[in-house]
């Protein structure tokens, strides 16, 4: 299975997931290292966008993630297996604490969720510290710049 992710080149094929675990994200608290990924090129792009402020200074590329196709890895969630207000701009964190606990109990090697931009879209939490990581294959499909008329909102 397929997934899609916009990065910083630089940082693009980081395994580790070390910016990750720093900063930590909106399903997961820092300190827990998570791979975010989007199930197309579309829905990659406006999960980056919406967190850019403005054209990035710094090279971005488009990261191809090879999922192994086992659907015993994935972990598939609906709206309505979700914490109450996962899904809001002002959520306090259920979602943060919803995922840690997915990525700390190690069951799956991903969950599947709901966009919070595109409610019929699909992202992926992929978790490196399960023991099937080691299948998930990273590559840079190729640069990937916005289309500058995007920041003249």
């Amino acid at each position: 299975m397929k997934a899609w992710r916009i990065a910083i080149e630089k940082a693009a094929l980081d395994r580790s997931c070390e910016g990750a675990r720093k900063s930590g994200g909106h399903w997961h608290n820092e300190g827990v290292p998570a791979l975010y990924a989007a199930m197309t090129v579309e829905l990659a792009v406006l999960e980056k966008f919406v967190h850019t402020e403005e054209v990035e200074e710094e090279p971005l590329v488009l990261v191809a993630i090879d999922l192994p196709d086992d659907p015993s890895f994935g972990l598939d969630l609906r709206r309505e297996d979700l914490p109450e207000g996962w899904d809001s701009l002002d959520d306090v964190g259920s979602a943060a604490v919803f995922g840690t606990a997915f990525l700390k109990r190690r069951e799956h090697l991903y969950m599947r969720v709901p966009s919070v931009i595109v409610g019929e879209g699909v992202n992926f939490v992929i978790n490196p510290a399960h023991h099937a990581y080691d299948k998930v294959k990273l590559s840079v499909a190729r640069t990937f710049r916005f289309d500058p008329r995007m920041f003249k909102r």
